[in-house]
């Protein structure tokens, strides 16, 4: 979350705490904010409704290591979706034109891969799998951390890769994928890939253990 989501964080802890006729002091807002500030404010929402209508857990009093879980449980879930989607764009869009995805993350994930480009060099449905287990683990790895609030990269394509080295042609506009309205505001916040804070080394070791846990458990399936 960022400063302006202070607001709106103030409201859903006052609500969720009259919810449960709890007393919301200075010192126990500053605990909550404090401990759930890395995730940005719709996962912190969902998470109090998420918990909130638990059959079992709904019934009491919400503390942040609950709401945390509620966050991270749905890293899974999200990172499939991610990839569908750029799986899709791959396959539909190619790799001749930009493209912007309504989710940021996908952005710094696909830079880390090595680009738009790069990712969509799929020689065989092998390499694809591979690249759609790499996507999917460094996507687990970075939801929900500071890394995810970074300003999103361009995703360049063969056509504006090329125009660039060309004096005075036009840039060709990108590919919204996804939520347009969304991607439209993605693309306002797009930055030059020189220009990218580099991904922390605690999201690279985690996706690397993730990916060597996932190619262990495919090793362990197809032994007889």
């Amino acid at each position: 979350m960022q400063v302006q989501d202070m607001e709106k964080f103030s409201k859903i802890l006052s609500w969720v705490f009259a919810y449960y006729e709890k007393d919301l002091t200075d010192l126990t807002f500053e605990m909550y904010w404090n401990g759930l500030k890395d995730y940005s404010i719709e996962q912190v929402q969902e998470a109090f409704n998420a918990h909130m209508q638990h059959p079992e857990d709904g019934k009491w009093w919400p503390k942040v290591s609950d709401i945390i879980k509620h966050c991270k449980g749905g890293t899974q879930d999200n990172a499939l979706r991610a990839w569908s989607e750029v799986e899709t764009a791959i396959r539909k869009v190619g790799a001749y034109q930009d493209v912007v995805f309504h989710d940021p993350l996908i952005h710094h994930i696909i830079h880390k891969m090595g680009g738009w480009m790069a990712i969509c060099d799929i020689p065989d449905e092998k390499s694809l799998v591979f690249k759609a287990n790499e996507f999917k683990n460094t996507y687990r790895a970075m939801y929900g951390t500071p890394a995810q609030n970074q300003p999103p990269v361009e995703l360049t394509g063969i056509i504006n890769a090329q125009n660039s080295k060309i004096e005075g042609a036009k840039k060709a506009p990108p590919v919204l994928i996804g939520d347009p309205k969304k991607a439209r505001e993605v693309m306002k916040n797009l930055t030059s890939p020189d220009k990218l804070i580099t991904i922390s080394r605690t999201s690279q070791k985690l996706a690397r253990q993730l990916t060597e846990q996932s190619a262990g458990a495919s090793k362990n399936t197809q032994t007889p």
